[in-house]
């Protein structure tokens, strides 16, 4: 699916602002203040996309899976409910872990 960083960066910032909007619109059906936590989070941490080449080439060959839209959908999910990464490098961390799984 991805075959580098360039191409992947992009496609993650679309993914964070994809469920963000996601996230605040359940903010209007449902009274749970998470998922408005969750949104904000979501744009936090897409404002800190940095990919290391050290960190690319661990995940390049995990990417490359057409299931990695997936499994990013899955770690924006967890977001704010499941799992609270500190920063983009523990959210890239829960991705990792989802996509090994897949």
């Amino acid at each position: 699916m991805f075959n580098n960083k360039s191409d992947f960066t992009p496609t993650l910032s679309d993914q964070f602002r994809m469920s963000a909007k996601w996230r605040k619109g359940h903010t209007k059906r449902f009274s749970d203040p998470r998922n408005a936590d969750a949104s904000r989070r979501l744009l936090e941490l897409e404002s800190q996309i940095v990919i290391s080449d050290c960190d690319w080439e661990t995940l390049a060959p995990l990417v490359s899976n057409p299931s990695c839209l997936a499994a990013i959908s899955e770690t924006n999910r967890d977001v704010g409910f499941r799992k609270h990464p500190r920063d983009f490098a523990a959210w890239l961390e829960n991705l990792h872990g989802n996509l090994t799984r897949q």
